[in-house]
């Protein structure tokens, strides 16, 4: 005995359809670029959310950080990084730290100041591993939210083309 219920059996009549079908707009591929994966490469970004999470499979915690794109390319779109805490991987938890101006002097302060990463800028870098089919988001530089009293009022570094060690 099936247990499918008897009208799935039945062949499927979209005639009904046909006329709505012929005056459907179809979006042109361009209009679809906010649900494309977005390249590999430097982004500006802005870090939106951060949150202190479990992971659902084994249960170890987790920090998600929601990143804002500040453009120009892919600009207003978001990207996530995912940073799992275990024995392993502490030395990069406090690398990611460091990279944002977050000294902590224990780990479990963090849990009370997620808030201080909201707003900041950061410079990442994404990539995405082909063998692994999944990307990798890594904090390259952070800067200190617009509403630090460290923030000086000129021009950021990074648009002006003056933060970099280069000889030329």
């Amino acid at each position: 005995m099936s247990s499918e219920p008897e009208n799935w059996k039945m062949p499927v009549d979209l005639r009904d359809f046909d006329d709505e079908f012929a005056r459907a707009q179809s979006r042109p591929p361009s209009a679809e670029t906010a649900y494309e994966e977005i390249p590999d490469g430097v982004y500006e970004t802005r870090i939106e959310d951060v949150t202190l999470n479990r992971t659902s499979s084994t249960g170890n915690p987790m920090i998600i950080w929601k990143l804002r794109i500040r453009g120009p390319q892919c600009e207003g779109r978001t990207l996530s990084k995912v940073r799992v805490i275990t024995a392993k991987t502490v030395s990069f938890v406090k690398e990611d730290l460091d990279r944002l101006d977050m000294k902590l002097e224990k780990l479990s302060d963090l849990n009370g100041r997620l808030d201080e990463m909201v707003d900041r800028e950061v410079r990442v870098f994404k990539r995405t591993n082909p063998e692994r089919q999944w990307s990798e988001v890594y904090f390259l530089r952070g800067r200190k939210a617009p509403q630090s009293e460290q923030r000086a009022a000129s021009p950021s570094p990074w648009k002006t083309g003056t933060d970099d060690d280069l000889p030329f």
